[in-house]
């Protein structure tokens, strides 16, 4: 298993799946249970996504033949990705090598270059079936030109490239900018935003450490029906945070977090607090106008 020590997106990718996470419910009362049970329900499996591409105005599959089995389209939208595999490979044998149509505008085929994931906000290629102890998703890498190889490079510091729904966390202590993934999930609130997929969504992220003074940016792609990510909530007229609680875990997100008074889409994890690990999870409303936030703290 290798690393390249840039962040980046599926979209940087030649050919990108949807950003996909487990499928959560989430309310605003009694969140943590309903989202706790929905993960238990997804562990211990591995998606292969081998991506799609337009071939004549028509969306072409890229496709895995041994190893995996394909999933229905209601499949695929339960889990949020396009064009999905469940693999059923045992933990340590070698992964399959998709097959793909695609040809560049001047007829090189494209080539597959590995299986990758975000792992801890980096990058990660697998060559086997790895141990899991939560879902996985593995999307192809393909390749025009192999002119980046799958062994680490040293990043051009010039430009960084991040997901597109992440957390800034600003650290108290050393001023320092650090990036967390935010991954996608489904929710039961009817009246949260798509973000550009089919039914509403939030963003969330399990376990994270916030020090007393250390402050949260959200940015997210979908904002407003635009592609592009951006500081959340939009900058627009009447935008506004909600922290939002649970009474039935006596838990209220307003204890840990309040707002930046320098900036008004920032959040500030208060001095009171100790240091401690939480879980967050993030919708939005109003398209955009409204971010609502919940964060769970580790027992």
């Amino acid at each position: 298993m290798k690393k390249i020590l840039t962040l980046v997106l599926a979209s940087i990718l030649l050919t990108g799946g949807s950003a996909a996470a487990v499928a959560l419910k989430a309310k605003a009362e009694a969140l943590p249970e309903a989202q706790s049970a929905t993960v238990a329900t997804e562990q211990s499996k591995l998606y292969l996504v081998p991506g799609t591409y337009m071939l004549d105005g028509v969306k072409a599959e890229n496709s895995v033949s041994a190893g995996a089995t394909k999933l229905t389209a209601e499949e695929c939208a339960e889990i949020l990705t396009d064009n999905a595999y469940l693999c059923t490979l045992s933990a340590g044998e070698a992964l399959p090598v998709p097959a793909s149509d695609r040809v560049d505008k001047n007829g090189e085929p494209y080539t597959f270059n590995g299986w990758w994931s975000i792992v801890n906000a980096t990058v990660t290629y697998f060559d086997k079936m790895p141990e899991l102890s939560e879902t996985l998703y593995l999307y192809a890498d393909w390749r025009a030109e192999l002119s980046q190889r799958k062994d680490p490079v040293i990043p051009d510091e010039s430009t960084v490239a991040v997901p597109s729904n992440y957390m800034s966390i600003k650290r108290a202590a050393t001023g320092k900018e650090e990036i967390v993934t935010l991954r996608i999930s489904g929710t039961d609130d009817v009246n949260a935003d798509t973000l550009g997929y089919y039914k509403p969504v939030q963003l969330y992220n399990d376990w994270f450490e916030l020090n007393p003074g250390d402050v949260i940016t959200v940015y997210a792609a979908g904002l407003g029906g635009e592609e592009q990510t951006q500081a959340a909530p939009l900058d627009v007229a009447g935008n506004r945070i909600t922290f939002e609680n649970s009474t039935e875990n006596a838990n209220n997100t307003g204890t840990y977090l309040k707002l930046d008074a320098n900036d008004s889409r920032a959040l500030v994890y208060r001095a009171t607090q100790k240091t401690r690990a939480f879980r967050i999870y993030v919708k939005f409303k109003s398209k955009g106008a409204e971010m609502l936030v919940y964060m769970e703290p580790k027992n």
